[in-house]
């Protein structure tokens, strides 16, 4: 039986919606960007550019074999860098590395959506580090941009404006 051609896991991501989320990920992670190790921050951010790439030129995206291999040095560079894998420190930043593989091998809404939920389970990790007023500021505009992300996959034919003030609606 084949889904119906509006569910999630039918409708491929446009570049509008990559563009929102992407944005959406980046407000998120760059407070941990300033704590990680500088090359997982590469690393991650590399993975948002080479989806960016694939995004722009409309190629199809790396095989998952690629993908795992690219999760398996990262969990051993990681593992090298804090001698563990668990913890506050390597399991925030092993998060942070997996918002850039999911982008990587994001191809539904459905995928999308999984991401904007690791978005938003990384938002709440920023405060274990710090509860500060420019954290939290940072952080609410990080909610209302991947619940615009959010509203965005659902109606893809609004304006982005429209987007953003039904997410202010909801979080409000």
């Amino acid at each position: 039986m084949t889904p119906h051609p509006l569910a999630p896991e039918a409708r491929p991501v446009t570049t509008r919606d990559f563009v929102w989320l992407a944005g959406s990920l980046l407000l998120v992670i760059a407070p941990h960007a300033m704590r990680a190790p500088w090359w997982l921050t590469l690393l991650t951010l590399c993975l948002y550019g080479w989806r960016f790439y694939f995004t722009l030129n409309r190629a199809p995206l790396p095989s998952r074999w690629l993908v795992i291999a690219v999760a398996l040095v990262s969990l051993f560079g990681v593992w090298l860098e804090y001698r563990t894998l668990f913890g506050r420190g390597p399991g925030i930043i092993m998060l942070m590395l997996f918002s850039g593989l999911k982008l990587l091998e994001t191809r539904t809404h459905r995928d999308a959506t999984v991401a904007v939920f690791l978005a938003y389970f990384l938002v709440i990790t920023n405060f274990l580090y710090t509860q500060s007023i420019p954290t939290a500021l940072l952080m609410g505009v990080a909610l209302l941009a991947l619940t615009a992300t959010l509203v965005g996959f659902n109606a893809p034919q609004r304006p982005p404006g429209a987007n953003l003030r039904t997410a202010a609606l909801l979080l409000g």
